[in-house]
């Protein structure tokens, strides 16, 4: 009967984790059409839902933190114990990067809603939910064929980053412009790192199936890999 209960205050953490990726999922969302439409309401309700997160976020940890506490994981639990812990701690961070991104919204920045810069920012958005999606997805089939794609998906999410630069340059003679176009940057570096949190939940999905941690090739630095 405890390892009953056990089970079920494992698979209710689960659950957590996963509520707390869908909230995070919508601060993504909202946070872009407030980013696409200069809406600052939109991007102070996304400021104000990080309280939602981090309720979740410490939900989740809680009931980890008590499991570990009461209980004895071993083998396969304890790999599970672990990969929701860890994960935990990075799909929270992704809910910050929402919330430096409403941050730029609210400073009223006067970016034209028809930049180039912007419209690339909009596609590392959907990009960027889109990893989310598998990363979610990865986690709760046990899926290591998915999750070893999310490195393919932040390769492009890494590509779109560094085209950013290209894009400045047609700033650079407009003092005025230059300073919102440097900013805008600073939300395509929020993305991409956004990415990266997925990247390393999808790594958590492979140690919890396989029980063997690696990292996946960092795409954002093809140098590190060997077979390059």
């Amino acid at each position: 009967m405890i390892r009953v209960g056990f089970h079920e205050a494992l698979e209710s953490a689960e659950h957590s984790l996963m509520s707390e990726g869908s909230i995070v999922r919508q601060q993504l969302v909202d946070v872009m059409e407030s980013l696409s439409q200069r809406d600052v309401n939109l991007a102070e309700r996304v400021i104000l839902g990080d309280d939602r997160v981090d309720g979740a976020y410490l939900d989740t940890q809680a009931q980890v933190l008590n499991l570990l506490a009461l209980q004895a994981p071993v083998a396969g639990d304890l790999r599970l114990v672990s990969a929701i812990l860890h994960a935990n701690v990075h799909v929270e961070r992704m809910g910050d990067l929402c919330v430096n991104i409403a941050k730029f919204v609210r400073n009223r920045h006067m970016y034209p809603t028809d930049s180039p810069m912007l419209m690339r920012v909009n596609e590392m958005g959907e990009r960027a939910a889109e990893m989310l999606d598998l990363a979610l997805s990865a986690f709760a089939q046990r899926s290591v064929d998915l999750a070893e794609q999310l490195p393919v998906r932040d390769e492009v999410l890494d590509r779109l980053n560094r085209g950013m630069i290209d894009d400045l340059k047609e700033y650079a003679a407009d003092e005025k412009s230059f300073e919102w176009a440097t900013r805008l940057m600073l939300v395509a570096r929020y993305l991409e790192r956004f990415g990266d949190h997925a990247v390393d939940v999808g790594e958590q999905i492979a140690f919890l199936v396989t029980g063997v941690f690696r990292e996946f090739t960092d795409a954002s630095h093809p140098e590190d890999d060997p077979t390059s």
